[in-house]
């Protein structure tokens, strides 16, 4: 089979910039500006598209970050059900600026970025896939420092080992001219293609927690993952990766380990586990 992608839609395409302003998300021009934080927090969440109890999982999945309320979330597999519902939600529409790449030639696999502190330049790049995969790239000033943050979703499979080693590589050299970046998403890499991890970069979750797994499909917990194949499967497909001098990783967590509600006991959030990590000022 041939690459889904024509050379004109791995260009890298501007993505429009919205905040809500009373009754609708409209398109915003954000001035560049210099955001202070001491520390940010990010985060990443796979929402599996499937429409089984979508709406349902979807606010929960709202609920959990709004608990924690992430500076900047990337979100994988977006339709245009869970983009709906997510910018529905009060807390997100009071403080965020949403950058969303849903439907059309995404298919299910759209992406949306949602930011507290301004973006200065969103954009999304196709990459060579079979399955409408691609990233998204956002660039900050925070502190009189840049710092780029690149949401991914690489290609699935395990016959997909090569693909997915050409996609990271074509993703870490975009930002090999930037000195502080943070990729995060679900790299659907399995350990034993670790070896394609670029160099500089730190893989947060076993630097800051040797010894525990973090599994972000973790059958042994999340049923309904399982009831999906029904064989069992411990991954750790989802994972945050820094580079720089600026931001040193602080804290890692699994987001989305418990099902959506006592009815429900084996329907869980999503078929991955989110990951919400905290950056601190060097």
């Amino acid at each position: 089979m041939q690459p889904l992608w024509l050379d004109v839609f791995r260009r890298p395409a501007v993505v429009p910039v919205r905040r809500f302003d009373r009754t609708l998300w409209t398109s915003r021009r954000v001035a560049a500006a210099d955001a202070q934080a001491d520390r940010i927090s990010v985060a990443t969440y796979n929402i599996w598209c499937d429409g089984t109890h979508a709406e349902q999982r979807y606010r929960t999945i709202a609920r959990l970050l709004s608990e924690h309320t992430p500076d900047i979330m990337m979100f994988q597999e977006v339709t245009e059900t869970a983009r709906r519902v997510l910018l529905e939600q009060s807390w997100i529409r009071e403080r965020y600026y949403s950058a969303a790449v849903t439907g059309g030639y995404a298919g299910n696999y759209g992406m949306v970025l949602l930011s507290r502190p301004p973006v200065t330049e969103v954009t999304y790049t196709g990459l060579p896939t079979q399955r409408s995969r691609g990233y998204l790239t956002a660039r900050y000033r925070i502190g009189g420092h840049t710092l780029t943050v690149v949401g991914i979703h690489l290609e699935s499979g395990k016959t997909a080992v090569q693909l997915r080693d050409r996609q990271l590589r074509e993703i870490v050299g975009s930002v090999r001219d930037d000195r502080d970046a943070v990729i995060l998403g679900d790299f659907n890499l399995r350990d034993a293609e670790n070896g394609i991890l670029p160099a500089g970069y730190c893989d947060v979750w076993p630097a800051l927690r040797p010894g525990e797994p973090g599994f972000t499909e973790d059958t042994t917990i999340n049923h309904m993952r399982y009831d999906m194949e029904d064989r069992h499967r411990h991954v750790r497909f989802d994972r945050v990766l820094v580079k720089g001098d600026t931001w040193i990783p602080e804290s890692i967590e699994l987001v989305g380990r418990e099902p959506i509600s006592a009815a429900l006991p084996r329907v869980f959030p999503s078929d991955h586990f989110g990951l919400r990590c905290v950056l601190r000022r060097r």
